[in-house]
């Protein structure tokens, strides 16, 4: 193991320069541990803070200074949204490992075996997810020989939210490196009750073990934070009010100061957005018990007993002191309440108003029972009155003998405020809430038996205290309570509930028996046809489509109205894909106006969509979500965000449809979807294999899925996600048999004339250029234009003549590549069109034009979407370290996103292959070194590079020296000058690696 270099006279990690202020002591503390590593005696040490504490700026400014020193750091963070994949922190840890290929290689065995093992059931003699001793000894035996070569930082952040497996590798490696140069340093947040204490328990017994606590802030701490900020005047002047109203949370102070600097010198502490802003994040980052005391105190105040709060949160009295100590520590509240009168409102205001309604209304008759005044019971119901009837909206006009026409006051011993439940359902219906959202089994009606018994109510105004967990099932269809059915319509509409039931979640049999028995009554067939409309689309082989049964010119007029009639008369091509457009745009306009049942602009959303206008569907989406938001129940929110996360995927905008995708599931959990599951999931693996995260997309793509799922279009989605998987993956073969069994299941299903659906055709051609056919790819693209017709399905026809233009010769590549710019512009794919532009730059150079090349260059650097793509696939990567997580894709701009192809759109994994080593060099670049190459060519700064790749700027320049000493070159210009095309392989037989495509690669021959 090398030896760390010998610090000179004039320190450079001397803590007053490179820690967070007030926290030199503990920095101090661990750059004494890491002295002690590149010494040889390696420990484990455990940050521990409350939210807020600078745990991440401590670790993060540690790991900084260490890999300025040659210490190897790998660096992971815990997130709630990771528990659920088996050592994804891990593999967040070794990706960032300096692993020779082979010891890349054993690793991705390893963990792939070791995330199998936590997700299959175990054998009866081992306890379910825990890690067999291969996969524990093979990885520790990674980390000891980098240990080996340079002394070894592992930092994991927000510890408390790692997946069981990681905590079990880490336990198994902190016990085995006292001896060697292995800093593990954790850091954790505290919270009511440890989430692995067994973990918790098991480190605090080693003996190299240390504890690093970080607490508040002083006085004289904030002083020193304002003075050196804002000067010595400001400091004197505020550090007291500056304190007590901060806490000495090192958060709070810094977003304080920030309103400051933003304020000017107005003289008095100014408390702005900075500061509000901070407490709503350390207080919805806080344990979720912790926040519910808030809530509570700010809707009684801070005089209400502990009894009270218990009563009115639901709690168990024992459970309320640790909340208000979690509060107390982390400065957020003193003697009891807010530090800042705008705090209660602050949080109050970023909860749903059904929520906050029902909140006050039992706050309400708490206080009413406790003997409050008057005026203090009227205050709660006239504030839970509001919220109420803000969530569902403007109220139709009632008679005077309508129990929905008022919610009188509380007062009166018979507690009238209280709707009984078929009021609720009443005025539910009247806002066009649709019926599914109501909760009508046993389990809803002893949860409402603990608000007062009422009958049913939405099923989101249940999920008071569930935080950000997802809500129950996406269709909700049990069978009808005793005494709730009150009439025949009632019963009618229950029944036909029931039948919606099987199809949704896979029970084919089941529901086409009990449609059978239904429609044999004399005259109940005809309350089926919305049904048989809703089955067209989710099962179209199953029965004859309705809209069939008119022609196109009728079909067309009276779908006019309702969207999924609209979408059924669409699939069985009673009316064109132009004309489907403009009736679903009137649809999706009177729906902003209400009126308009959800599920009708759900179709009318997949109606633009299967109509190739993903552009459309984006403009309706975020009115629609805003809507849907207010006065829906989750599923419906869950669907509108899966249609979100479907338009903005065909766009290439793979931020956006990552951040809807996983809205999706946090409405609603996978398993809770039925058969519409498939949607959700082919998206999110779409996207991650456009952005070469191939781990990421198998674990969506291999997650159960109901039975009956292939037979619906949300099956042929998931179909066609991972044939385009399979060929970024280099399976050329099994990805063109999966085209192909789309193409099948469109024709038996009558819906080929609409490849929109799943382009099908145009991924198989990819894969024909994949497999060196282009003459079979050429024919494919060439078939798929002539079936569009002349007008329509710009994105799908800019496609086809990309490909087009790939399969054929020089002469006509420039003419197609034109063409398919026009198509692609007017479609609004942005990514589609940013990859077109650059193929036809690379076309006019071909053709002796550099000044139409430069314009074409021009234009793609001023597209939203940057990102350039080859068409012609070249060889797969195999699947490298990637992080099994959600995308930290939400913070990028679009244009920082990683050059990729869209398989929805038929593209290829776009990989280049390994840079060659020069003579003389060891070898060929790692595949970390190779990326940060690539953006160093490019013209990027080592902080962009970091920011981009999600590493320290430490990191950029560690790998940036290695690739100058491995290449023989010590300037960027001299790299981007050697980064030019390469051959396919590396000259040792090392295979490909991922990287972003070069102009040279973008036309073939």
């Amino acid at each position: 193991m090398s030896p760390l270099p010998v610090s000179p006279p004039h320190d450079p990690y001397d803590p007053s320069r490179t820690s967070p202020a007030g926290r030199e002591s503990e920095y101090r503390r661990l750059h004494h541990a890491l002295d002690r590593c590149a010494a040889g005696a390696g420990s484990v040490i455990v940050l521990h803070g409350s939210v807020g504490s600078g745990r991440s700026d401590l670790l993060y400014a540690f790991t900084d200074t260490a890999a300025e020193r040659g210490v190897q750091v790998l660096v992971g963070t815990g997130s709630p949204l990771e528990r659920e994949f088996p050592l994804g922190l891990a593999r967040q840890l070794l990706q960032g490992a300096d692993l020779a290929p082979e010891e890349a290689a054993t690793a991705e065995a390893l963990l792939a075996e070791g995330a199998a093992s936590g997700t299959v059931p175990a054998p009866s003699d081992r306890p379910a997810g825990r890690l067999t001793q291969r996969v524990l000894e093979g990885l520790f035996r990674l980390v000891r020989g980098l240990a080996e070569r340079a002394p070894v930082l592992i930092a994991v952040d927000d510890r408390q939210d790692a997946d069981p497996q990681s905590l079990e590798f880490l336990l198994y490696l902190v016990r085995r490196t006292r001896g060697t140069g292995v800093l593990t340093v954790l850091s954790s947040r505290e919270t009511m009750t440890p989430a692995h204490p067994l973990f918790e328990v098991e480190l605090a017994r080693q003996p190299h073990h240390q504890h690093i606590r970080l607490d508040l802030l002083g006085t004289e701490l904030v002083a020193e934070v304002l003075r050196t900020r804002l000067g010595a005047a400001a400091a004197e002047r505020h550090a007291a009010e500056a304190h007590s109203l901060t806490g000495g949370n090192p958060l709070l102070v810094h977003s304080l100061v920030g309103d400051q600097e933003r304020a000017g010198s107005p003289g008095t502490l100014v408390v702005g957005e900075g500061y509000r802003r901070g407490l709503m994040h350390c207080l919805h980052r806080i344990d979720p018990l912790a926040l519910h005391y808030a809530r509570g105190v700010a809707v009684l105040g801070t005089g209400a007993t502990p009894e009270l709060l218990a009563e009115l949160l639901l709690l168990a009295p024992d459970a309320l002191p640790r909340a208000l100590y979690l509060l107390h520590a982390a400065g957020l509240f003193r003697d009891g309440g807010f530090r800042h009168p705008t705090a209660a409102g602050d949080l109050l205001a970023a909860m749903r108003p059904l929520e906050l309604a029902a909140l006050h209304q039992r706050a309400g008759r708490l206080l009413r029972a406790a003997g409050a005044t008057a005026a203090t019971v009227d205050g709660h119901a006239r504030v839970a009155e509001g919220h109420l009837r803000s969530s569902l909206g403007p109220a139709p006009a009632a008679g005077a003998g309508d129990p929905g026409a008022v919610l009188p006051e509380f007062g009166g011993g018979g507690g009238a405020w209280e709707v009984p439940g078929a009021t609720v359902a009443d005025d539910i219906a009247a806002h066009d809430i649709a019926a599914e959202d109501v909760v009508q089994d046993e389990a809803a009606a002893e949860e409402a038996g603990a608000t007062g018994g009422f009958g049913p109510v939405p099923a989101h105004a249940l999920q008071l205290w569930s935080g950000p967990a997802p809500t129950g099932p996406a269709v909700e269809c049990v069978p009808t309570l005793p005494g709730t059915v009150t009439d025949a319509d009632t019963a009618l509409r229950h029944e036909l509930k029931r039948l919606r039931h099987h199809f949704w979640h896979g029970r084919i049999d089941e529901g086409t028996a009990a449609l059978a028995r239904f429609e044999a009554v004399p005259g109940q067939a005809v309350h089926t046809e919305p049904l048989r409309h809703w089955l067209a689309y989710w099962y179209p082989a199953l029965l004859p489509n309705p809209a069939r049964r008119t022609g196109p010119h009728d079909g067309a007029t009276a779908d006019r109205g309702d969207g999924m009639r609209l979408l059924a008369a669409l699939l069985a091509g009673t009316v064109s894909p132009e004309d489907a457009v403009v009736h679903a745009e009137l649809v999706l306009r009177a729906g902003r106006l209400g009126g308009v049942r959800t599920e009708s602009l759900t179709a009318a959303l997949t109606v633009l969509l299967y109509a190739d206008r993903a552009d459309r569907a984006t403009h309706w989406c975020a009115p629609l979500a805003e809507r849907a938001g207010a006065r829906c129940g989750a599923h419906w929110n869950a669907l509108l965000a899966a249609l979100r996360a479907e338009a903005a995927l065909r766009q290439g905008d793979l931020r956006s449809a990552d951040e809807a995708g996983r809205a999706a599931f946090a409405h609603v959990r996978p398993e809770a979807w039925g058969v519409a599951v498939g949607l959700p999931l082919a998206t999110m693996a779409a996207a991650r294999t456009a952005l070469g995260l191939h781990q990421d997309a198998a674990h969506f793509l291999e997650l159960p899925t109901p039975a009956g799922l292939e037979h619906t279009p949300a099956g042929l989605h998931h179909r066609y996600a991972l044939a385009g998987h399979r060929l970024a993956l280099g399976r050329a073969e099994q990805a063109l048999a999966d085209y192909r069994a789309c193409g099948d299941t469109m024709a038996r299903w009558g819906v080929d004339h609409l490849p929109a659906i799943a382009p099908w055709r145009l991924g198989a051609a990819r894969a024909q250029l994949a497999l060196g056919r282009p003459g079979s790819a050429a024919a494919l693209a060439d078939q798929q234009l002539a079936r569009l017709g002349p007008v329509g399905h710009p994105r799908i026809r800019g496609l086809a003549l990309r490909i087009r233009a790939a399969a054929g010769g020089p002469a006509e590549r420039t003419e197609l590549l034109e063409r398919a710019v026009g198509l692609l512009e007017e479609a609004g794919a942005e990514s589609e069109l940013a990859a077109a532009l650059g193929e036809l730059s690379e076309a006019h150079q071909h053709d002796g034009d550099p000044g139409r090349a430069r314009r074409a260059d021009r234009r793609v650097r001023r597209t939203p979407a940057l990102a350039v793509v080859p068409v012609r696939p070249q060889a797969p990567a195999p699947v490298s370290l990637l992080p099994v997580s959600p995308l930290p894709v939400s913070a990028l701009p679009v244009s920082a996103l990683p050059a990729s192809p869209l398989p929805v759109a038929g593209r290829p994994l776009p990989v280049a292959t390994s840079v060659p080593a020069p003579e003389g060099t060891a070898g060929g670049l790692s595949e970390a070194e190779g990326r940060v190459a690539e953006l160093a060519a490019r013209g990027l700064s080592n902080r962009d590079i970091a920011r981009k790749l999600y590493i320290t700027v430490s990191t950029v320049e560690q790998h940036l020296t290695r690739v100058y000493r491995k290449l023989g070159v010590r300037r960027r210009v001299d790299l981007a000058r050697m980064l030019g095309p390469v051959p396919s392989g590396a000259a040792d037989g090392t295979p490909p690696r991922p990287a972003f495509p070069r102009r040279a690669d973008l036309v073939a021959g």
